[in-house]
């Protein structure tokens, strides 16, 4: 039972880390309405796989590798800001597409995945994020079962891809509303 408890604790900690609206929120609802579902879930299933990974830390108890970001953080964040402010200059750049781009093939696929490691992984407010969590849902006592952390560290992941699988499904949904063919003609007026 102890094990249902980690897990079901780890699924809502990967909710609450996934759901506020942030750098990779508005570049998944982007995808999505551009490219389509896949691409949208990739990008929130690759902060999914960076949240397993800051969750292992912090449950695992790695205090080196922790403290080795923290030690970096000032590099990490000026590439995550270089890297928002290129997504930002791509984003006002690009014209949205008619229809969804779904012949991107894998490389696409891929790449929003990968944009989205680099993204989150390099944000600092989520390593800290996961400690203020952790610590709120008083998760760092009683981990020194394996089994527990690893329960723990699953849920985190269920939870988070959750999250990104819901936002992009409901904004795949909704595709249609803001279609170019919807938008008001201000031209005409």
């Amino acid at each position: 039972m102890d094990e249902i408890g980690a897990m079901l604790r780890g699924y809502a900690i990967g909710i609450a880390v996934a759901v506020p609206v942030g750098p990779i929120a508005l570049p998944c609802m982007r995808r999505t309405l551009e490219r389509g579902f896949p691409f949208g879930f990739a990008t929130g299933l690759g902060a999914a796989v960076v949240d397993l990974f800051y969750s292992s830390i912090a449950a695992f108890g790695i205090a080196a590798v922790e403290s080795l970001l923290l030690d970096y953080r000032l590099a990490l964040s000026l590439v995550g800001g270089i890297f928002l402010l290129t997504m930002a200059v791509r984003t006002g750049l690009a014209r949205p597409a008619a229809e969804p781009q779904l012949n991107g093939g894998t490389g696409g696929i891929v790449s929003a995945f990968v944009s989205s490691v680099v993204l989150t992984a390099t944000n600092p407010l989520t390593v800290l994020g996961f400690v203020a969590i952790f610590a709120g849902f008083g998760v760092g006592n009683g981990l020194t079962d394996t089994d527990r952390a690893l329960y723990l560290v699953l849920g985190v992941f269920a939870g988070s891809a959750s999250w990104w699988l819901i936002l992009s499904g409901a904004v795949a949904r909704i595709r249609h509303l803001f279609a170019p063919r919807n938008a008001p003609r201000l031209a005409s007026a």
